[in-house]
């Protein structure tokens, strides 16, 4: 009779709590698994070398490296649920298309390329020791409660840029600053956007150097055309204010490529002439397109928990979970 009733309870589960699993598995976002248990292959660019690091202690090192510990917990879960999906992403994505960069490893620590990273004895050396302990518990407590959490739209997680700064003018739409229109970078208002002074870049050049720059950065040859061409000249900019194309000696180029020849920080750009040399300010920090961190860190302060502000930085997306 015993082994009767063990057989008709193996039948009830195999028929009601097993369909049951795999319904709510695929419910969420298919084909990962979460938690600790799960490896990325990291490049650690100053040394070159690959490590296998558990997904959420990874993430921990990113949230660290790229945005101030001394944000609200509310801005940082943002941030740690826009590196998950960015870091999700390309593992998913890896065995079809590896980075030409490092085709060895899903991701790497050059934040150019990929996302910032710091290990422990970097943060040690950042914030002291005292800091240390108690910020990295700080971020480790918002990868925690945020565990298994990424942005999808349509169903596919995102590719959730971010930036440091938009200025206190709004972000941008994507095919403003890249090449292609993303339903989900549009932009919008960042009214709540804590900070500013350290956010002004503000460098001094004279024509010579000006030149210099360009052509170090890859630009070409731009001629000092003479006549009465202005030095810079605006030929385009975004709805934002920010510089698309900008003429130099009466040559165009981008404002990103002119951005990053001077070194400066965005390209919402002024200029002008004092004592003959060209005194040229941004202001904010980065591209400006999705999720702007002090924005993000206003809106928390303002009293918006980090569902809030991840929807407000990319349009019509939903936080999901990753399959258990």
């Amino acid at each position: 009779m015993q082994k009767v009733l063990l057989a008709l309870s193996l039948v009830f589960v195999s028929l009601f709590f097993i369909p049951l699993f795999v319904l709510r598995g695929y419910s969420e976002t298919p084909g990962l698994t979460s938690g600790s248990e799960q490896t990325v292959r990291v490049l650690i660019k100053t040394s070159g070398k690959i490590v296998n690091m558990p997904l959420e202690e990874y993430l921990v090192g990113v949230v660290a490296a790229e945005m101030p510990a001394d944000f609200t917990l509310e801005a940082l879960k943002a941030q740690a649920i826009a590196a998950r999906t960015y870091t999700v992403k390309r593992m998913f994505n890896y065995e079809a298309k590896p980075s030409a960069e490092h085709p060895s490893a899903e991701v790497c620590t050059d934040s150019v390329h990929c996302q910032a990273w710091d290990n422990d004895d970097t943060l040690r050396e950042k914030w002291g020791t005292i800091k240390y302990t108690v910020n990295i518990n700080k971020i480790r407590t918002v990868v925690r409660a945020t565990q298994g959490q990424v942005i999808t739209y349509g169903g596919i997680m995102i590719d959730p840029v971010y930036h440091g700064s938009c200025g206190g003018k709004g972000t941008e739409n994507s095919e403003d600053v890249w090449p292609g229109e993303v339903p989900y970078l549009r932009s919008v208002d960042c009214l709540n956007e804590y900070g500013g002074s350290d956010q002004i870049c503000t460098i001094e050049v004279n024509k010579p150097e000006l030149l210099s720059r360009l052509k170090n950065a890859g630009l070409g040859s731009v001629p000092a055309v003479a006549g009465k061409e202005p030095l810079l000249f605006p030929v385009k900019k975004s709805a934002r204010g920010r510089l698309q194309e900008v003429k130099v000696f009466g040559q165009k180029i981008t404002g990103t490529g002119l951005r990053q020849a001077l070194g400066l920080t965005s390209t919402f750009l002024t200029w002008e002439i004092v004592d003959g040399k060209m005194r040229v300010s941004s202001f904010g920090k980065g591209h400006a397109v999705g999720l702007c961190q002090r924005g993000a860190n206003g809106m928390a302060v303002a009293g918006s928990n980090y569902r809030t502000i991840i929807s407000h930085y990319y349009t019509g997306v939903k936080i999901q979970k990753l399959r258990d």
